[in-house]
């Protein structure tokens, strides 16, 4: 998670083996800082920085996939254009970037959603409040496939300090993220990625035996059919990632339920126990985004009962895909336990075949005409940016307001519950929970590698 005072971001294509991290003004001080990001692992290389009158150079050790590496100095001069160089014995890349002293305008403001999840997703609007005035906006709005479905720039209609201003469109297309950008008239902007992206995997619930959590073989079919839904959804993120030049990373996320036959205690460790099962199920297979899971045991019913009522309905498994820790409350628990890291795509890996019902489901889901599985998905992609990087300013976390509530789990039936817990599912949908970021200004930089 980027910190608010992240207000650039150069990044280079998903293919490219860097992006850069860099806020476009210091601190009162002079203080700031470049940050590297590894789009892959990385040999040790070293970094030379030079401008301002000064050279900054460092030596990087080796790096991980996602990880980074921070470049701190203090600049004297109120503007400064710097020129950083990467050599190592593999890679090569050339960068530059400018950087300001605050003046005494202060920092740029920032954007604010006001629009709940379903004005964005089924009213296809996207409100918001700027905590500084505007010239003129600018906004792109981009479906599940990294198609833009929406554009336009309105210079006639400038936003006061505290003013709000809206985004609409037309397509019932799946929205995949909103793009938004805002300028002064002095030529300052602020950049904002509305990403309402999590999917919900439908899939049809797998029976264990009582008071048992291993998954036996007789049903590992449904869990398969699970499986191959998810690498769907992986290989889609992978290209829409593409298209919009972004580098979303995918989290599952694993709940078991049961219903209130046996004591609390014994119901919430049996349901984490069988969702670790059918998370580290998915990690055998191959999946290869973070697995967490989580078990809510009796706390989160489906259907409200009394205690020690064997009610089908409650006894069910929520698979999620996300970006961030989807947020507590009703059917989400607030912790989740981590399984696995990310991992790279299996060498080889050959897409499954989709279970034609739910390829039918997902498809309507994008298109938006109905009909299919009630999940979302969207992502964070960037236009090219503006040139002048120091007069800008983007946010970079945020949520849509709280309305309260988490999501409804599908209606579940079959047997047995609690302490005969079992779960056998007609495959219905679930509705999905919903994540919000704001993604910071992207701007390509060509690099090379030897």
């Amino acid at each position: 998670m980027f910190l608010p005072t992240v207000a650039i971001y150069a990044a280079a294509a998903a293919a490219d083996p860097f992006s850069f991290e860099y806020p476009g003004q210091t601190d009162p001080s002079g203080k700031t800082a470049l940050t590297i990001v590894a789009n892959q692992p990385l040999p040790a290389f070293e970094v030379v920085i030079t401008g301002d009158d000064q050279t900054i150079a460092k030596k990087v050790p080796a790096l991980k996939a996602g990880g980074k590496f921070k470049v701190a100095w203090k600049q004297k001069s109120s503007t400064a254009k710097y020129q950083l160089e990467i050599q190592g014995t593999e890679l090569t890349a050339s960068f530059s970037f400018e950087m300001i002293k605050p003046a005494a305008q202060g920092k740029i403001g920032t954007l604010q959603v006001k629009s709940s999840r379903e004005d964005v997703v089924k009213r296809r609007t996207a409100t918001y409040k700027t905590s500084f005035a505007l010239a003129n906006y600018e906004y792109k709005v981009y479906d599940s496939d990294g198609d833009v479905i929406a554009q336009a720039v309105v210079a006639d209609k400038p936003v006061s300090p505290g003013g709000e201003f809206t985004v609409k469109w037309d397509s019932p297309a799946e929205v995949f993220m909103v793009w938004v950008r805002g300028e002064d008239e002095h030529g300052r902007f602020t950049e904002f990625k509305l990403v309402p992206w999590s999917v919900e995997i439908p899939h049809t619930e797998i029976n264990f035996d009582s008071a048992k959590w291993d998954i036996k073989t007789d049903e590992s079919a449904k869990l398969d059919e699970a499986v191959a839904v998810a690498f769907h959804e992986l290989d889609a993120l992978e290209k829409v990632n593409e298209a919009v030049q972004a580098n979303i990373t995918p989290k599952l996320y694993i709940v078991g339920y049961t219903d209130t036959v046996g004591p609390t205690p014994y119901n919430d460790e049996l349901s984490r126990s069988r969702a670790k099962s059918i998370a580290k199920y998915f990690y055998d297979k191959g999946f290869w985004a973070e697995i967490y899971y989580a078990g809510m045991g009796e706390r989160a019913p489906r259907v409200e009962t009394g205690d020690n009522v064997d009610e089908a309905r409650n006894r069910r498994a929520l698979y999620l895909i996300g970006v961030e820790n989807p947020p507590g409350g009703g059917q989400i628990p607030n912790k989740w336990q981590k399984l696995a890291g990310p991992r790279s795509r299996p060498a080889g890996f050959i897409l499954p075949a989709l279970p034609e019902h739910w390829a039918k489901a997902r498809q309507e889901r994008r298109m938006g005409t109905g009909g299919g599985a009630a999940t979302e998905a969207s992502g964070g992609g960037l236009p090219e940016g503006n040139d002048t990087p120091a007069k800008s300013d983007t946010n970079t976390v945020a949520q849509f307001p709280d309305e309260g509530g988490g999501s409804t789990p599908p209606p579940v039936e079959g047997e047995p519950g609690a302490a005969k817990k079992g779960c056998s599912v007609d495959p219905a949908p679930v509705i999905p929970w919903w994540l919000v970021l704001a993604w910071p200004l992207a701007r390509r930089r060509r690099l090379s590698r030897l």
